[in-house]
Order: structure tokens, then sequence, then C-alpha cells
């Protein structure tokens, strides 16, 4: 097969290479002659790769059938080439977001989006990593990046020196943590290896084998990949570790170390510093941890998978093709829905329930987790979130902390089986619940589990294409969202039921606090209209606004007349259940499904854009109706909307899969 690609990524495209086909590699599709068709200070070309000139892909690549299939490296190859009848097939390196943060421009994420989705709507697409494909919201295969290690090694770290590798590392400072390097190695003794003009002392690779040296001859490597725009990696640490060289990392929620064991993950500045001095001062020490590095290497990041995995996503853009299928169609993702019977029934009574999810207090898998532990055995496990997410999703004001799982993990998307290494004896489970928290995909090995397993989607309204794809390697699905359910039949997904939200009763509850203001809100202020119908309440009434978590949060709906309440894409929220069982009165838009649980002005009140500041102001002149509505929506989320009733819910489910064990 004969291969067009573009020279973003000479040492990506080396190691795709290392398939059986012939490639072309012409400059990239930017106005610049400064990059050329392949760079041999990073890697030689291969045998089976030939760089071409920009004119003459110009010209071979209108001739029909000249080349099988075009690999575009950004969305600028696909443009490029979207009038040649041609098989193609895009790789995403870096996350919109990081983009457009880049550019300083934020603003155009939703529409830049929506262009490339009609872009690429005949082109399979590829991802880096998971968080690269969550952030552009396309369908696609996964393929992490592969290490061939037997190209490595001979790590001596002579050199008492920390290196660290990249490219315009100064620009992209907020994914490559740049700042973060220089505070973190002021005054030691540091090598950077990378094309960065507006660095002093910077060098730049006089090739393949001098590249190699540096890992091999320097004693350490630092890694600042900041979340949430980048990979807790890059090629640059899984090279250094393939070489038994110690990496000291930024934390990052999908940083591939394991703190203390194969390198060094740290909170901080003052953290890493201390690491990389204790290196620098420990060559026994760093080959130590180096050595387990590159095991690390070896099992996260095999060569073999990545290989087998670019075979299966060039054979799809084929069909993509050829068949006009949308890519959507022909994906699937690396662990499929298990259509299979379970040889052991469940316990009747109480179960023992294995929960994973993403660790941090005021998200649906906390409160399933107090919900579960009330009348059934627990054991959970996940990563806790970290306080790099704290900032970038401005929960500043979360007083409380995360707690710890059972069994905790280094990264937040669950290797199953490594947990099923860590559960403890004697523990049976009955079912496993992964719950989704925005932080982390779903678990990797799911088909190694020998009881059913269950997935609770919270953002559906947000994530629908994902989630249907997520779906596929669940035995039952519970989705938040009822809208949605009959686009996962669609796909074929049965076993797909709908579980609103609900309400903690002991961090939602009601409090005996003075009424101070009249309309009270919590939550972000993101959306245009939502900020719209606050400044119209705020011309007639007192609107107070605060960001605030768990039972502060709910004794500000207390000191609220009325808590006002605003759906982003028609969804039945958190808070409508939250502010019911706080027992303030609840003013909302329509959300699907809220008629089916709720009266208006019998448990609540629902508004439109047109009479929302009548109805508010009807009720605060009427404090006593407005009461009487507050009393009896408390007490029908009491009885009908905790999450007790939603784990009752869950397990029901789960056991007609299996049936029970008398």
């Amino acid at each position: 097969m004969r291969i067009l690609s573009f020279n973003w990524h000479t040492p990506y495209l080396s190691m795709i290479a290392m398939l059986d086909h012939e490639f072309e590699i012409a400059p990239p599709n930017i106005e610049t002659d400064l990059l050329g068709s392949w760079n041999e200070e990073m890697r030689p070309a291969p045998q089976n790769v030939t760089p071409i000139l920009r004119q003459q892909m110009q010209d071979r690549i209108r001739q029909p059938g000249y080349y099988d299939l075009i690999i575009g490296h950004n969305v600028k190859d696909i443009a490029m080439s979207k009038d040649i009848k041609t098989p193609k097939l895009l790789v995403f390196h870096n996350k919109l977001s990081a983009e457009a943060a880049l550019g300083n421009q934020p603003g155009i994420i939703d529409e830049y989006r929506k262009y490339v989705r009609q872009l690429v709507s005949g082109v399979y697409c590829v991802f880096i990593s998971k968080t690269k494909r969550s952030d552009w919201d396309l369908p696609g295969a996964i393929i992490m990046p592969g290490i061939d290690v037997s190209l490595y090694g001979g790590y001596t770290g002579q050199i008492r020196r920390a290196l660290r590798i990249g490219n315009s590392i100064k620009v992209r400072n907020l994914m490559t943590g740049y700042s973060l390097q220089e505070e973190v190695l002021a005054d030691l003794p540091s090598l950077l290896i990378g094309e960065n003009p507006d660095i002093p002392d910077c060098e730049v690779s006089k090739g393949w084998e001098d590249l190699k040296k540096a890992y091999r001859e320097n004693r350490l490597f630092i890694n600042t990949t900041i979340p949430p725009f980048e990979d807790g990696y890059n090629l640059g640490l899984l090279e250094a570790s393939a070489t038994g060289m110690p990496v000291v990392s930024v934390s990052n929620p999908t940083c591939p170390i394991t703190d203390g064991f194969d390198g060094y993950v740290c909170d901080g500045a003052k953290q890493m510093r201390e690491r990389v001095i204790e290196l620098l001062d420990n060559q026994s020490l760093a080959e130590e941890i180096g050595g387990r590095g590159g095991e690390m290497a070896i099992q996260k990041f095999p060569m073999e998978t990545f290989l087998e995995k670019w075979d299966s996503a060039i054979n799809k853009a084929i069909e993509v093709f050829s068949t006009g299928l949308a890519p959507s169609a022909v994906f699937q993702p690396s662990a499929d829905r298990r259509k299979k019977s379970f040889n052991k029934k469940m316990r009747t009574g109480r179960k023992n329930v294995i929960v994973c999810y993403t660790s941090y207090p005021p998200t649906t898998g906390y409160y399933i987790e107090r919900a579960f532990r009330k009348n059934h055995n627990l054991i959970t496990v996940g990563g806790k979130i970290t306080d790099y997410v704290i900032d970038a999703w401005n929960l500043s004001n979360l007083k409380e902390k995360a707690k710890d799982h059972d069994i905790p993990t280094a990264d937040f998307t669950v290797d199953i089986e490594d947990m099923l290494k860590k559960i403890p004896g004697g523990f049976d489970p009955d079912f496993f619940l992964w719950i989704e928290t925005g932080l982390g995909g779903p678990p990797e090995g799911l088909d190694k589990l020998d009881v059913p397993s269950a997935a609770y989607l919270v953002d559906t309204h947000i994530h629908t294409e994902r989630h249907i794809e997520i779906s596929k390697a669940f035995d039952s699905v519970f989705i938040a969202q009822r809208a949605y359910i009959s686009e996962f039949n669609s796909a074929g997904l049965d076993n797909v039921f709908w579980l609103p939200l609900a309400c903690d009763p002991e961090i939602h509850g009601k409090a005996d606090l003075k009424k101070e203001f009249d309309i009270g809100f919590v939550g972000s202020l993101t959306s245009d209209r939502r900020i719209a119908l606050l400044q119209r309440l705020a011309e007639k009434m007192d609107v107070r606004y605060h960001r605030a978590f768990m039972r502060e949060m709910t004794d500000f709906f207390c000191k609220s007349k009325i808590v006002f309440n605003n759906a982003i894409r028609n969804d039945l929220n958190m808070r409508v259940f939250e502010v019911l069982c706080s027992g303030s009165l609840l003013l909302t838009d329509f959300a699907d499904g809220i008629d089916e649980f709720f009266e208006d002005e019998k448990h609540l009140v629902i508004y439109n854009d047109e009479n929302i500041v009548e109805r508010a102001l009807y009720y605060l002149k009427h404090p006593d109706e407005a009461q009487t509505i507050a009393r009896q929506g408390r007490e029908l989320a009491l009885e009908k909307h905790t999450y007790e009733r939603r784990v009752d819910e869950i397990v029901k489910t789960m056991e007609r899969l299996t049936g029970l064990d008398n």
C-alpha cells in the first residue's frame, strides 16, 4: 500500500513506518519552508519512507489511485485534500482546548468543533490518548504511543544533570510547563534539547544517536506536561523510561508512573526539586528507579499493540471510504459489549459490590458510594482529584477533601487486571459499577471480570455519542437523562435504564436558617441564557450568587426564599433534587422527565423565558403558598428521590441479569 503523510511529527511518523507499507512524506500544510519532508536530526528515514517535495505531492495526489491512503496529522491536511477521492485518516495529537488556549481564542471551541466534525464526516479518526478523543468529542480509535525498548537501553547516568526535551516549549508553556521547569531547576545542572530559539543555551540534537546518548548519560529526565491541556506523558518520557533513565514528573491524571516505584510523581515545584536533587546526588537510586521505569514502558506502551491498532485503523479508514458509512458506524471500542450469561447467581440480601469512580466530594459517585455503604458491602477503586484539576475546574471553594479509595490508583482510568490483584481475600463481588465523573475513561479490561458490569453515565446530554460507544463494554448501563435512551437503543444497546440523579438528605437536608435574600443560585455562569435570566431577575429583586459545595451549598439554599435552576440542555440535573431536599422553593425551567416526578405549583415552580420574573415575584409576595409548595416538594424528594432509592434500583436491575441464589 502506498500512503501519503505529512511531516508534522518525524518521531511519530518513524513509528508508523514500522508497518509494512510504502510511505511518501511531504512537508506539512502550512505556509513556511522551515519544516521539510523529514527531519534527519530527529530520526533517520526508514527504507520504506520517501521524503517528497510539496509540488511533487500536489501533482501526485491528483492522480486517481496513486495513493491508497492519506494520513493527516493536522486538520489542515484534510482540508487540503478534502476533494481528493482517496481514503483518509486523521491523527489528533493535541487537544482542541489546548490549541484554542494557545491561540488565546477559547471562544472558538464549539464552532471549530462543528467545522471539524463536518470536515471529517468521511474520514476515520485516530486519537493518541483518551483525553484527546474526549476533548474533541469525535468518534474514532484511541491508539496510545508504542515504544520499542530494543532501540534504547544502556543507561549510565554518569553526568550529574537533569535532561528535558521539547520544541517551542516556552510559547507552549500552558502545555509543557516550561515555567515550572525553570522553577524546579533553578541553579541546578540541566540540559535542554530541542528547537527553542527563544531560550538561551538550548541545544539542537545532532541526530538520533546523539539524542539517545543524552538519554543514556544524563542522570534524570524531567516531565512537566500540564493538565488539563496535556496528557501526563509524551514521547520524551517514554524514551527516557525505555532507556532506563529515571523520570521526575509533575502530577497529572494520566501520568503512567507509580510514584516512588518506577519514577517520581510530585504535586508541585518544591517536591519536584527535592526529588531532582535526590537523584542528582544518588546515582545508584537513579539506576534502580530507572530500571523499573523501563519495565513500565514495556508493559504500558508495547510497540506490538501500537502497530496492531494501526493496522486495524488503516483497514477501517478504507472501509469508511469504500462503504460510505460514517466513521462512527465502523468504530468499535477495544472491549465490545459482552453478550454472555453468568453462571453464578447473585446472593440475596446484602451485596458485595465494587464501585469505581474518581474521588472528589461533590460528585454522583461520592453520593452513590455513601448510599451503597448503608445496606451493602463495598470496595471502591480509582484515583482522586488533583490540585491541578481543582484549579482548572474552579473548585477552589471546595472545603471537603477527596478521600482515598479502598484500592487507590495512580491513573483516573482503572486497569481491571491490576484491580483484581488487589481485591482483599474473601471479598467475592456480586457486580461491578463504574460511575462517570468527567475524569478518566471507563475501566480497561472489563472482559476480565467474571461478574456483571454496569456504568452510570451522568452527562449524556453533553457526550451522547461517546457514551454510546462506552456503553458497548458494559452489561448494563444507567443514564441520568431519559431523552437519550432511544439513541442507545438505536445503536443496539438494549440494557439501558433511566436512573435520574437524586439527593443525599444528610448533606442536602433542610436547616433551620433565616431567609436572607429573595433568589439564590449556585452553579456556573458560562451560559448566556442563564446569565440573561439572572440579570432580569436581579432588576426586580435581590439575587445572590455563590460558588459553594456540599453542606455550604445547602445552607445557601436554605437562606434563599427561592432557588433558581437552569438546565444546560434540557437535562434533569442534580440541583433539582438537592434544592427540593433543602426545603426551599425551587424555580426551574422544564427538563425532560421532570413532569413524570413532580407537579408544577405543587412540588416546584416551572418557568419559561417569558414568565420567569412574573412567577418569581408572585411567590415572593405569597410566602405561604411558596412554603407549602416547598414542603410538598421536600416530602416527595425524601420519599422517592434519595440516592438510597437509586441504589435499590441499581441492585434490582443487576439481580435480573443473573437471578438470585435462593
